[in-house]
């Protein structure tokens, strides 16, 4: 969370995002890494387009670090001075995201550009319906924040 809105300040008044690493457990997603925008990236007051090959090569790159243990669970963006709510462009990101990867979680960090106070909201992605009538189902998600202790990545890789 303090990584994304990071990357979020960095970009103030304009949105900021990237895609969000980690795993699968059951119908729960543990996000334990993220990555930014792109060098190639485009920032606007209301909508932000990633540097996707960079964005790609990134996912695989985790990917083959971790020898599969970490994929590409979604994307976050942020809404600056804005809602930490869907917009119609995020859910149609979304149910493009949906038609390719099962389940993808939206993640929007919104902020207020004085302060900096961000909060956050999370939805999962499930395209419902058949041919002509597939529509997007986005699920509200709980967000559970864990702050590992200090040696968290070396006592995970000892046991």
């Amino acid at each position: 969370m303090r990584a994304m809105c990071k990357l979020a300040c960095e970009f103030v008044p304009l949105e900021n995002g990237g895609v969000l690493l980690g795993w699968r457990a059951g119908k729960d997603r543990v996000v334990i890494d993220l990555r930014g925008p792109g060098p190639h990236a485009l920032h606007g007051r209301h909508c932000f387009v990633p540097d996707h090959a960079w964005q790609v090569a990134e996912i695989r790159r985790a990917f083959q670090d971790s020898a599969g243990d970490v994929d590409y669970l979604g994307d976050w963006h942020s809404h600056p001075g804005g809602a930490a709510a869907m917009s119609d462009l995020d859910s149609a990101t979304l149910r493009r995201i949906a038609r390719r990867v099962k389940e993808p979680l939206m993640l929007i960090v919104a902020g207020s550009e004085i302060n900096q106070d961000w909060s956050a909201c999370c939805w999962k992605g499930r395209i419902d319906g058949r041919f002509l009538r597939r529509r997007l189902e986005a699920q509200p998600q709980e967000l559970k924040l864990f702050d590992p202790p200090h040696d968290w990545a070396t006592v995970r890789h000892a046991v």
